[in-house]
């Protein structure tokens, strides 16, 4: 590395400030006002006197809606109105429920649900794919073997929830199955 024989700051012994002006104006923040924005209700009202008062709100994206969703208990009451009204209409012994025309993104499994539908256009959760096929509804883009595979579940559970219901009124029949292992 070649050593450099006369640095600048050699030139510049004698020289109080060494080429940057008055020493007020080479200290810290101090000599801009203070750090961003202090100062902004005082000596820099000016420059922001503009921003007081308006809040940023976070809006959703233009044009995008909010995606609407209804419960199996939402969707059973409102069958019978939405016949009526010929939004949804009868096909099969089933009430064909289209998303597009109701303008509902997605099903949701709470509650139960009695009246046969048959879903089109709609998104529809785990749990109310099973109560709507236990209905003997349909769901639309759903293969067949999902669809049994669906109803033998719902049928399974349905049966263990009967079987123990009963054992819990029964109490020898509780003692039976315990014995039944010896």
């Amino acid at each position: 590395m070649v050593v450099r024989r006369s640095r600048k700051v050699h030139k510049l012994r004698g020289h109080r400030v060494h080429g940057h002006g008055d020493t007020k104006n080479r200290r810290g923040s101090g000599s801009h006002g203070g750090m961003g924005r202090s100062g902004s209700h005082k000596h820099k009202y000016s420059s922001y006197y503009a921003t007081f008062g308006v809040k940023k709100t976070l809006n959703p994206k233009q044009g995008e809606k909010q995606k609407k969703t209804l419960d199996l208990d939402d969707v059973s009451r409102l069958v019978q109105e939405w016949t009526d009204s010929k939004t949804a209409e009868k096909v099969e012994g089933r009430t064909l429920v289209d998303g597009v025309k109701l303008g509902v993104h997605k099903i949701l499994g709470s509650g139960s649900i009695q009246v046969p539908v048959h879903v089109r256009n709609m998104q529809v959760s785990s749990k109310a794919k099973k109560k709507i096929i236990l209905a003997k509804g349909a769901i639309e883009g759903l293969k067949e073997s999902e669809a049994e595979e669906l109803a033998f579940e719902a049928g399974a559970e349905e049966d263990n929830e009967t079987v123990n219901s009963e054992a819990d009124e029964n109490p020898e029949m509780h003692a039976r199955e315990e014995g039944s292992g010896e």
